[in-house]
């Protein structure tokens, strides 16, 4: 996976243009819907569509390209289904944290409107809970996984003055986690730079 990653760094820095620009700090806010792709018999027991909310902090290091820090935490989403088991009541809740470091590239700047790549690490932190009543008996169980991912994106920035953007990106991670295959993103939210 970390091959993966620095060839990924390597192609998004060949995008680099010559001229370089001034250091430029950022914040943003961001929704994000994420879809999760289970693989396996998960996929009836865990909600795979939640919704999340994140925050960021980067700077700009060129004319096209910064550095991103983030942090997401999702909803605690619920689900209720038999779990993969006839006549039986299973209950799950599930929530998803995750922060990371993105290399974020305009591969397209008309001024107003920049067409975005991204490429980064991102580290997970998942929680579920679960109770399975079946023939009168019940069990319970709770579970907490960490895991290591890699996540590209795509998507575009509108830029509303020289300080304030709109920002709209796709992402996909894939992650060593047991349970999941991989996670589609979609978010929208603003960036706002300090100069």
């Amino acid at each position: 996976m970390k091959k993966v990653f620095l060839l990924a760094s390597v192609a998004c820095l060949m995008s680099l243009n010559a001229e370089a620009g001034m250091l430029s700090p950022y914040i943003g806010a961001d929704y994000i819907n994420v879809n999760a792709d289970y693989g396996n018999e998960n996929d009836s027991k865990y909600a795979d569509n939640f919704n999340s909310y994140g925050v960021s902090a980067g700077i700009r290091l060129t004319n096209s390209v910064a550095l991103e820090g983030f942090y997401q935490q999702s909803e605690n989403k619920e689900k209720n289904s038999d779990g993969g088991y006839a006549g039986a009541d299973f209950k799950s809740s599930l929530k998803l944290k995750s922060y990371g470091i993105d290399l974020v590239s305009d591969v397209v700047n008309l001024g107003k409107v920049e067409i975005l790549t991204s490429v980064g690490y991102i580290r997970y932190e998942t929680e579920t809970e679960s109770r399975l009543v079946m023939g009168g008996t019940s069990a319970y169980a709770h579970d907490t996984e960490e895991a290591d991912g890699v996540r590209f994106g795509i998507g575009g920035q509108f830029n509303l003055t020289q300080n304030l953007s709109v920002r709209g990106m796709f992402r996909y991670a894939v992650t060593d986690l047991e349970s999941v295959k991989n996670y589609k993103e979609f978010s929208v939210g603003l960036r706002y730079y300090f100069w």
